[in-house]
């Protein structure tokens, strides 16, 4: 790890244009591999021109990573106080942040391990799944499970890596995951025929090579020099656990709220098919449609990721100016990454359809639904956007309610809208989960940003 004296002068460097840019294009490279991953799955299934197969590896996916989202607090709070240790730039604090988060990785990975089965089971009788999708989605979960302790170390690494902003090392670590897990998956499905259960052990296997390769990024970095040892002597230290506890709290209803949310937007997806009497049309084209979505929400993430990094800094270092050019900053080039994902989903989106699924109908559907997919960046960048804002000050109050009120309109128009517009109506839902999340962080801005002290200095003087 570096020295104290080079961990300042890594800390409040001038915020620029080309500063947000370090951080957000190897955080944009790193996200892109994760819905290619997820896009590579769907594909890999869709050769086997199976129906309902797609949408079953892809429900099945969804739900293993809601579950994991319930311990995602491990990678946003690892992430807030890492940055405003950094810009704090207190060493020993910034290592108790990882210790305290491995910890929590360990336990929560090995409960997830051994009760997600029984979860699981309980939770896709009740969802009650058209038998089109169970065998895919039961298959898979059964193998994806294993995973789940190298996941919450990667949560875990990735924050703290993020909190310094070293994207690059992010980008190293997720890339190498992920490229890996396409690999593994495309060999075990095709090659060696295991279907389902194959995409799901291409994801163990390189998962736990991850596991390798983020333990050496970690030891590179001085996990077992006298900064990372010493900050040990506090660990068990009540008022800091309290305070995490109060802070992951809120991190986990948010990310159990997001997890029923979306669940629900499958769910529905799943019950037109069943009450229309179609072979999981809906269901797969709702999985096409979700990755081209989630390859617009990690391009807004990357920005996020900035806004994350750079806030919490300023708040560790007491900066209001520099909070405020932040958001100026990391708005700024949303907005632009929106315009440049509606631009490519008129065009290379309408193209790929037919070799992502052989599905006719499916095509058809998705090509009908692809405008929501266009507008999609520019409803979500102030959800987005505020979201990173508020994590770097660990506001987890906050982003805790602006879920809860979007996933209550999300419902509420599910439920208005479902029976009268059917598919158009589910994704008009998933609208107004945005919208109102964005709304929410929009009108408690004003009042996080004054609770930063005003200390102007040099590096934040030019204009955004």
């Amino acid at each position: 790890m570096p020295s104290s004296q080079n961990l300042a002068s890594r800390a409040l460097q001038p915020l620029t244009h080309r500063r947000v840019f370090a951080v957000a294009v190897p955080a944009f490279l790193s996200g892109i591999t994760e819905p290619l991953l997820s896009l590579a799955d769907v594909v890999i299934m869709g050769q086997l021109e199976t129906d309902g197969l797609q949408g079953g590896v892809t429900a099945g996916s969804e739900i293993f990573v809601f579950t994991l989202w319930t311990l995602g607090f491990l990678r946003l709070s690892t992430g807030g106080f890492a940055a405003q240790a950094f810009g704090e730039q207190n060493e020993k604090k910034l290592f108790a942040v990882l210790w305290r988060g491995l910890l929590i990785a360990a336990v929560g990975g090995g409960l997830i391990a051994l009760l997600g089965p029984l979860f699981w089971g309980v939770l896709n009788n009740a969802m009650g799944w058209q038998p089109q999708l169970r065998p895919a989605l039961e298959d898979y979960l059964n193998v994806r499970v294993w995973s789940a302790p190298a996941v919450l170390f990667s949560y875990v690494c990735f924050g703290w890596l993020i909190g310094q902003q070293r994207t690059g090392l992010v980008l190293l670590l997720q890339a190498f995951i992920n490229l890996s897990n396409i690999g593994f998956t495309w060999w075990l499905v095709l090659h060696m025929d295991m279907g389902a259960a194959g995409a799901a052990l291409g994801s163990v296997i390189a998962s736990y090579a991850g596991v390798l390769l983020g333990f050496a990024i970690l030891i590179m970095l001085g996990l077992g020099r006298r900064a990372s040892i010493e900050s040990l002597e506090g660990f068990w230290n009540a008022q800091i656990w309290l305070r995490l506890f109060s802070t992951n709290s809120n991190f986990f209803i948010r990310s159990l709220a997001f997890a029923v949310s979306f669940m629900v937007f499958f769910k529905a997806a799943d019950w037109l098919d069943q009450s229309l009497g179609l072979p999981g049309v809906n269901a797969d084209a709702v999985a096409v449609l979700w990755q081209y979505l989630g390859l617009i929400v990690f391009g807004l993430d990357a920005f996020a990721v900035a806004a994350e990094a750079f806030s919490g800094e300023a708040i560790g270092a007491g900066r209001r100016e520099r909070l405020q050019r932040a958001t100026r900053l990391v708005f700024f080039w949303s907005w632009i990454t929106a315009g440049f994902c509606a631009a490519l989903s008129i065009t290379v989106g309408y193209w790929a359809l037919p070799f992502i699924t052989k599905l006719p109908d499916v095509i058809a559907l998705c090509r009908e639904l692809m405008p929501y997919v266009i507008i999609s960046g520019f409803i979500m960048t102030p959800a987005f956007m505020y979201d990173g804002l508020f994590l770097g000050g660990t506001r987890s109050r906050e982003m805790r309610n602006s879920v809860l009120w979007g996933g209550a309109a999300q419902i509420s128009t599910t439920v208005a809208l479902l029976p009268f517009l059917g598919i158009h109506g589910l994704w008009l839902s998933l609208v107004a989960f945005m919208v109102a999340r964005g709304l929410y962080l929009y009108l408690n801005y004003p009042a996080f940003v004054a609770s930063v002290p005003l200390t102007p200095s040099v590096e934040t003087k030019a204009k955004a």
